[in-house]
């Protein structure tokens, strides 16, 4: 461990890049990069303090409830032995053994009767008994509307198919009777089904085997003619009168069935309620009672529950150190990416106009060389240019909204655990309101119960007072780090982006700093020479060709053109005019207008300045400013102007002078 701090401190102390990554993370934690590692450390303290709050509360309140529970069965038993007294002993002792005898004599019934109730009752077998029956009925009629002998079955299934179960006058004997002949009958009924499958069977093969010789298979397969082989008319005809008459046989030997059969229903009856009554007592009283006599275990079951519980946060809370480690390594990461673009890429954000770009500026006006002051608001859109506290970009405005998303997300997080922390110890220590629920658990809580049996039941150990909110610890590890992430992380991110860029990274590499900034000085310089070149090319060829004059006409041929809407509301609201040189839109009333009536030409104030006061498409019109002379001095220039015009053909060869020897510096620090 100090072997590790050690070498560490001597990387600091030696390396420049180490030293400057190290700052960079310590600035970076501040910024966007440090958003996940404040979300971790507020999610931890967020554990640690309401959640673990909500646990506790949650636990003590389950704790109150199986301790009012408790009593009161403890309370119920000491009710029962007092009102009993004696008397249960004696019962016991006494009837017992009875007790136990009656049972296994309800078991013993049970037994017996079941077979019988089952016989006695409309089952699924009855169903599929009456779909078969009606299958054969089916067949029958079939067969005798095919065979020309219907009137004659049916007479014959009249005079012998007689219902023997109308006679009888109990429904259990009537249905214990119909069932006896539907399962004499099925047993017929089967067979005739089994014929007619069979035969079709052999009838659907005979032809498929002889399908090549027509006509024989016709004389061959026709043999199987279900109608003629199974003769299910005939066959049900004598079914129910073989059925009929075993009914008659058996009926006529048991004089007293209607009775016996009721009687027998009755008593399976009684015997059923009994044991319904048994089931009652075994399957629910007995359960309840068991219940009430294992609140140990439940009490035994919440805690483990809630260690469980415990035990999950513990590892989210791990988790989320090791997240933040994670985390920390990408700032790491993050910052040694930046500090390298910053010393390979001269170009990394290199459009800032700091306090030593100025410097140069004001050295080359005193030296009488070209220089930048004032930059146009054409070269500051197309360069980019900024202030090192200028308001953010429209990159740096989309780039916080992600950061927003995460800011809004924690801290809604964070608002709904301590609003649960507070909204349960607020239930739990005093519950307000009316109805049926608000006053279960106002019974529930706040019960109180003390009296004088053969022993005394007191309630203090039960009201335990629950957890407060810790509103300290919220405001300090909750509140004030979600306040510093929308500060730092969200609305001011690109400002401690840019303070780490200039200032520190600056300030640690001030050689490269130099070289940046002369390299911006001289790519905005030879912007400016050759831009001006180009723009003052355009405007002579302009006017050599009248498309100014063309341009001003199709102005004045607009809509609203001249009057009251258009210079009083368009002209202030948009910017409807242009520089005639940097080619810039403003407002027409910043620009200034050529004081020649028919020259349409309108100049930025800063380009005005720069062509001395002199609207350069007159004196192209006029001749004084040519292809060979492009520019026009007064008479009588001042001396820092004329210095400047001198220059102003060298001012190219000169930056590109400059950038040589910038290239040349910046690979001698990058190798140092």
């Amino acid at each position: 461990m100090w072997s590790i701090i050690l070498i560490c401190s001597i990387t600091f102390a030696l390396s420049p890049v180490f030293r400057c990554a190290i700052i960079c993370v310590l600035c970076g934690a501040l910024g966007k990069n440090g958003q996940g590692l404040l979300s971790v450390v507020v999610f931890t303290h967020l554990s640690e303090g309401p959640i673990n709050n909500i646990i506790s509360n949650f636990n003590l309140s389950a704790h109150i409830i199986t301790c009012h529970l408790k009593l009161k069965e403890q309370m119920m038993t000491e009710r029962i032995i007092m009102s009993t007294g004696p008397i249960e002993a004696l019962l016991a002792e006494k009837f017992g053994k009875s007790t136990s005898k009656g049972r296994k004599l309800i078991h013993m019934l049970k037994s017996l009767v079941e077979p019988i109730g089952y016989d006695l009752s409309l089952s699924d077998e009855d169903k599929a008994l009456a779909a078969t029956i009606d299958n054969a009925e089916i067949l029958q009629r079939r067969d005798a509307i095919l065979n020309e002998k219907k009137e004659s079955k049916l007479d014959l299934t009249n005079e012998y198919i007689r219902p023997i179960w109308e006679k009888l006058k109990s429904k259990a004997s009537k249905l214990l009777t119909m069932r006896l002949h539907f399962q004499c009958s099925e047993v017929f009924d089967k067979g005739i089904k089994k014929c007619h499958d069979k035969f079709r069977d052999m009838k659907d093969k005979c032809y498929n085997i002889l399908w090549y010789i027509p006509f024989i298979n016709r004389a061959v397969c026709g043999k199987f003619d279900i109608l003629q082989i199974c003769q299910a008319a005939e066959k049900h005809a004598e079914a129910a009168k073989f059925c009929d008459e075993m009914m008659e046989r058996v009926m006529g030997k048991m004089k007293s069935f209607d009775t016996d059969t009721e009687n027998m229903q009755n008593v399976t009856d009684e015997v059923l309620d009994h044991l319904r009554v048994n089931m009652h007592y075994k399957a629910i009283e007995e359960p309840r009672l068991t219940r009430i006599y294992r609140l140990k275990q439940v009490v035994y079951r919440i805690s483990q529950n809630f260690h469980i519980v415990k035990m999950i946060f513990s590892t989210i809370k791990h988790l989320l150190g090791c997240l933040f480690i994670f985390l920390l390594y990408t700032i790491f990461r993050n910052s040694i990416q930046m500090i390298r673009n910053y010393l390979n890429n001269i170009d990394f954000l290199n459009i800032f106009l700091t306090p030593y770009f100025w410097h140069i500026d004001k050295k080359r006006e005193e030296a009488g060389e070209v220089f930048l002051r004032p930059l146009s608001k054409a070269e500051r859109k197309i360069n980019g240019l900024l202030k090192p506290f200028s308001p953010p970009t429209r990159a740096e405005i989309e780039a916080s909204w992600q950061p927003l998303a995460k800011f809004f997300i924690t801290l809604i997080v964070a608002l709904l655990v301590l609003l649960v922390d507070n909204f349960f110890y607020s239930i739990i220590k005093e519950v307000s309101g009316t109805g049926f629920v608000a006053d279960l658990i106002k019974d529930m809580i706040n019960f109180d119960f003390d009296k004088t049996l053969n022993l005394t039941i007191p309630l203090e150990h039960c009201h335990v007072e629950p957890t407060s909110p810790d509103w300290s610890f919220s405001w300090k590890y909750v509140i004030l780090p979600l306040t510093l992430m929308l500060l730092l992380q969200v609305v001011f991110g690109y400002f401690i982006k840019r303070i780490t860029l200039f200032y520190i990274i600056g300030g640690i590499f001030r050689k490269r700093n130099k070289a940046r900034t002369i390299h911006l000085y001289n790519k905005l310089l030879f912007g400016r020479v050759n831009s001006r070149r180009l723009a003052r090319a355009r405007i002579r060829y302009q006017v050599e060709r009248r498309i100014l004059q063309r341009e001003a006409i199709k102005e004045q041929s607009k809509l609203f053109a001249g009057t009251f809407i258009q210079t009083a509301i368009i002209e202030k609201l948009f910017a409807t005019g242009k520089c005639l040189l940097c080619e810039m839109k403003y407002r027409k009333s910043v620009l200034v207008e050529c004081p020649n009536f028919n020259c349409p030409a309108t100049y930025c104030r800063t380009c005005f300045t720069e062509i001395h006061q002199q609207c350069y498409a007159c004196l192209a019109e006029e001749g004084i400013v040519t292809s060979e002379r492009t520019q026009f001095m007064p008479s009588e220039p001042s001396p820092n102007e004329a210095q400047r015009t001198e220059s102003l053909s060298k001012s190219a060869e000169e930056s590109q002078e400059t950038s040589s020897i910038i290239v040349e510096s910046t690979q001698e620090e990058t190798q140092g």
